[in-house]
């Protein structure tokens, strides 16, 4: 009864990680019913609990039921926070647009989450509550049996130029806007399809300005050339006011009328080795 209720379990869910309703419908009980059953597997060592009423089934030759958390925070965040995808910074290093490590892993859901900062199992995450339409990555990609959603590069560009936190500030976006425009070849099309469907009037602000500013230091022609079709294509989805190119910076700083920003930091590219 035991083995059978385990292999439902593990062919229920690629990622090992378990909840009431995945059980409910596995074992066709009623969550309550699975619930309860859940509590008496992970008792008995044959689930780790990663947070209530969340498990991980655990790997026959796993020496302890509490010596590691679960080791692949993305396979954890697509069942723990779904509907969502993972972007911010998170996407950032997976696409090779930042060296910068980050200990939280970033993550865009529409789940009903009551903190910004959670750690399940071990595992830090940093939650960016949106609506459900709003929650779906463009890109998905491997995670050993599964597959998770993520924002592709373009699209975690714009996600970072709406909001720059998700990023870690524009400074940041700054270096990943480098990186982007200096890879050996980008999506530009995709890009511009982007901007239409996800881009805000302050994140165009924001984008066109850092490009064109970037653009003057810009040696390499292809890059060049990216820079440049970024800031044209935002100057299609500029809003009217005036908005603070950091907004998590107190200071205004001066005004640039040509964007309607308030440049409260200085747009300055690092050089990558």
């Amino acid at each position: 009864m035991l083995k059978d209720d385990l292999t439902k379990l593990a062919r229920a869910s690629a990622s090992g990680i378990v909840t009431s309703k995945i059980a409910s419908l596995a074992w066709g009980r009623d969550a309550h019913a699975a619930s309860k059953r859940l509590a008496v597997l992970a008792n008995r060592g044959w689930l780790r609990r990663m947070r209530r009423g969340t498990y991980q089934i655990v790997p026959l030759d796993a020496m302890s039921t509490t010596s590691s958390p679960y080791d692949d925070p993305w396979a954890l965040a697509a069942s723990e926070f779904a509907p969502c995808y993972v972007g911010g910074w998170s996407a950032a290093e997976y696409w090779g647009l930042t060296e910068q490590l980050f200990r939280d892993t970033f993550v865009v859901t529409a789940a009903n989450v009551r903190s910004t900062q959670v750690t399940v199992g071990g595992l830090a995450f940093r939650l960016a509550r949106v609506s459900p339409e709003r929650a779906v990555g463009d890109a998905r990609v491997w995670r050993r049996t599964i597959q998770v959603s993520c924002s592709s590069a373009e699209r975690t560009i714009i996600d970072a130029a709406n909001s720059p936190f998700w990023i870690g500030g524009v400074r940041h976006l700054v270096d990943v806007i480098v990186r982007y425009a200096e890879r050996p070849s980008n999506d530009l099309d995709a890009f511009a399809r982007l901007l239409a469907s996800h881009i805000r009037g302050a994140g165009a602000k924001r984008l066109g300005f850092i490009a064109k500013q970037l653009v003057n230091d810009e040696t390499d022609k292809r890059a060049r050339e990216t820079l440049a079709f970024i800031t044209g294509a935002t100057r299609e989805h500029l809003a009217l006011g005036v908005v603070k190119l950091d907004p998590g910076i107190r200071s205004r700083g001066h005004m640039n009328t040509a964007w309607g920003l308030w440049v409260n930091t200085e747009v300055m590219r690092r050089d990558h080795t």
